[in-house]
C-alpha cells in the first residue's frame, strides 16, 4: 500500500527544472517582442491608423504584462516543487535516522 503513495525525487526535480525552463522561454519571448516595436507611421496615416496603431500598443503591453505573470506563476510553482522535493527528503533522512539510532539500542532491532 505505502508504494502507491511513492515519492520519486527525480521526478520532482524534474518537473521543478521544466517549470523553470518555461519561465526562462517565457521571459524570452516577452524580451523578443518588447524589443521589436513598429514605427511612428507603420500603420499608414490615415486618422484611422493611428487609433490602429495605439491598439496594437495597448494589445502588445498587455502580453507583455501577461508574460511576465506567466513567467512569475512559472517560477513559483518551480519553487514549490523544489522545495516539496526538499521537504520529502528531509523526512526520509529524518526517519533512516530514527530507525538507526533505534536499531543501535542494546536490543535493537530494525
Amino acid at each position: 500500500m505505502a508504494s502507491q503513495y511513492a515519492v520519486v525525487q527525480d521526478a520532482l526535480i524534474r518537473f521543478s527544472r521544466s517549470a523553470q525552463d518555461r519561465a526562462d522561454r517565457l521571459r524570452g519571448i516577452r524580451e523578443a517582442l518588447s524589443s521589436h516595436s513598429p514605427g511612428a507611421h507603420a500603420f499608414g496615416k490615415l486618422p484611422e491608423s493611428e487609433q490602429t496603431g495605439q491598439d496594437y500598443r495597448e494589445r502588445v503591453d498587455a502580453t507583455l504584462e501577461n508574460l511576465d505573470v506567466a513567467a512569475g506563476q512559472q517560477d513559483q510553482i518551480a519553487d514549490f516543487i523544489a522545495r516539496t522535493a526538499r521537504s520529502y527528503q528531509e523526512v526520509e533522512d529524518h526517519t533512516v535516522d530514527h530507525i538507526r539510532s533505534l536499531a543501535d539500542r542494546p536490543g535493537g532491532t530494525a
